[in-house]
């Protein structure tokens, strides 16, 4: 099921690309889904979570570029396309590592091609994501950037290359959902990606500047998954 957004405040543009969607789907036999927002502040507004985002830039109350690095800040892994009738100014997109964008009117054949890549791209990066639950809803992060989690009593922090996340749950929740990523644990508080380790010495481990400790039941089985990891090229 991919999940799709539409920000656009003109109603034919909103038809049209309901109509392409309705259409490309057919044809790739793709279920989804699809919900329409105005603007990016009732989007944005307990940020639901999509796969992919078609995003107009001109729109009352918030822009589309603004919009999108809101986005960002809450999810890395949304496919995000827009949809303008300025060129010129879609081409800032790298700035929120958009994927792609649409001129207007849209031709069918342009969507189809833009749509045949964000797809491409969605399957590419699904078995890395990781869904994180906040108050106000969710994030969702890219894992290759998580150096590592940490657990003190029912308090999750997730602590990423430039940022840490905090949520409620427990290690072993936090385990299930980084089993299949290469996670290792050294210790009962500590997830950790194994690519970040820059060294093992003796009962600790180091992490940049940070140094975690290795549990004394722990290190054998951490040490041998760690060297079980280097030897399949860090993979």
């Amino acid at each position: 099921m991919v999940r799709i957004a539409i920000v656009e405040d003109e109603e034919s543009a909103v038809n049209t690309l309901e109509n392409y969607l309705a259409r490309f789907m057919m044809e790739a036999g793709e279920s989804y889904t699809v919900k329409h927002y105005a603007d990016p502040v009732a989007f944005l507004d307990k940020y639901e979570g999509f796969d992919l985002v078609f995003m107009d830039i001109e729109m009352p109350h918030m822009d589309g570029m603004e919009g999108a690095r809101r986005l960002r800040e809450i999810d890395s892994e949304a496919k995000l396309i827009f949809v303008t009738n300025m060129a010129q100014y879609a081409a800032k997109g790298y700035e929120v590592e958009a994927l792609d964008f649409i001129v207007k009117p849209v031709a069918y054949s342009d969507f189809s091609f833009k749509m045949k890549r964000a797809m491409n791209a969605l399957r590419q990066s699904r078995s890395r994501e990781l869904i994180i639950n906040q108050p106000f809803g969710m994030v969702r992060m890219g894992s290759d950037g998580l150096m590592y989690v940490e657990v003190r009593g029912h308090k999750l922090t997730y602590h990423f290359v430039d940022k840490n996340i905090e949520a409620r749950g427990t290690m072993e929740e936090a385990q299930r959902q980084l089993e299949e990523l290469n996670f290792l644990r050294p210790h009962n508080c500590y997830l950790v990606n194994p690519k970040y380790i820059d060294r093992v010495q003796g009962y600790s481990l180091f992490i940049g500047s940070e140094e975690l400790m290795i549990s004394h039941p722990r290190r054998k089985q951490f040490l041998s998954e760690l060297g079980e990891w280097y030897s399949r090229g860090g993979a």
